[in-house]
């Protein structure tokens, strides 16, 4: 060990004494320094950076989830105010198809002017055995049990809540609530973040002839956005998404655009049908944004750190 360092001596002696070499010397070393220094920063900064980004990514799908809580809790409550009108129940009860229909007409009619997030009012008897009633219809109505979720039908994708009307614990009838599942784009919004809901185009042929055509445009091979829904900010940001990109997202990934960052989440149907693929993000160059200000802090952390590498560097030698 000894000797080992008597060698190294040796040598910063002969460097030395070649003051051209001593200096060379001395300039690759700073060189070598600063060129691992930067990438060892780089890479530590790129680590937290994809952290943050990911992190963020699970907060859009968070919040996603809450809308949809909110959303149920919503229904729920109108589904119960609804099943507590008298006259609701003995037009039921006595299967007044008429009077159903005339009743429904004219709350759908109210909330319309009410409330513009498009919720729909239906309503059901199980002695109307001539209806053909969809599958969640039937399942809520013999199992007694609410039923919550999406649902693509011919009038357009809803959230739906399901519930049936019990006399003396047998089913009489069935409330149906529904809300459009493009009013969540308002919630986002409010933010000044991004939402778009992508249809699967297997799904397509489940909506009427004048709601799917000349409305949906495709996106990538899987997809379809309602093009009358959205500014043309929003189609651009979703048009410029390519199909690698769109699979990264529809696997829970992150991706970051030109102009934006964006992440997504797969929606399912009542039965746990694939039905779409929900796309929420940010733009970069929003004032206050996550992804502004995580990039700012990483060039200066690191325009910071080499102006530390280079003075230590200088103060050495």
């Amino acid at each position: 060990m000894f000797g080992f360092i008597k060698m190294i001596e040796r040598i910063i002696s002969k460097l030395r004494s070649n003051k051209r070499l001593w200096f060379t010397s001395i300039f690759i070393i700073s060189v070598t320094g600063i060129a691992l220094s930067i990438i060892v920063l780089i890479s530590t900064t790129d680590r937290i950076t994809h952290k943050v980004y990911l992190s963020q990514a699970k907060e859009f799908t968070l919040r996603y989830k809450d809308l949809e809580k909110h959303k149920e809790k919503k229904l729920h409550q109108l589904a119960i105010v609804a099943s507590r009108d008298n006259s609701l129940i003995d037009k039921i009860e006595k299967s007044d198809l008429d009077g159903l229909v005339k009743f429904e007409t004219e709350l759908n009619a109210k909330m319309l002017n009410q409330d513009k997030e498009r919720l729909i009012f239906k309503f059901y008897t199980e002695q109307n055995k001539a209806e053909v009633l969809r599958p969640s219809i039937i399942s809520s109505m013999q199992t007694k049990n609410n039923i919550f979720g999406a649902e693509v039908l011919p009038d357009g994708i809803f959230y739906i809540y399901l519930f049936p009307l019990l006399k003396e614990d047998k089913v009489i009838g069935l409330v149906e609530v529904r809300e459009s599942i493009y009013t969540f784009q308002e919630s986002f919004e409010r933010l000044h973040q991004e939402y778009a809901f992508l249809l699967d185009n297997k799904m397509l042929p489940m909506l009427s002839l004048q709601n799917r055509d000349g409305i949906y445009q495709d996106i990538g091979k899987n997809y379809l956005i309602h093009s009358k829904m959205y500014n043309n900010v929003t189609l651009g940001i979703v048009n410029s998404i390519d199909e690698t990109s769109l699979l990264k997202v529809a696997n829970s990934d992150y991706i970051i655009t030109k102009d934006s960052f964006l992440n997504g989440m797969i929606i399912r149907d009542i039965n746990g049908v694939e039905i779409g693929l929900v796309i929420m993000g940010q733009s970069l160059n929003q004032e206050g944004g996550f992804v502004n200000m995580s990039q700012k802090m990483t060039h200066q952390v690191i325009t910071i750190a080499l102006g530390l590498i280079v003075s230590l560097l200088l103060f050495l030698f």
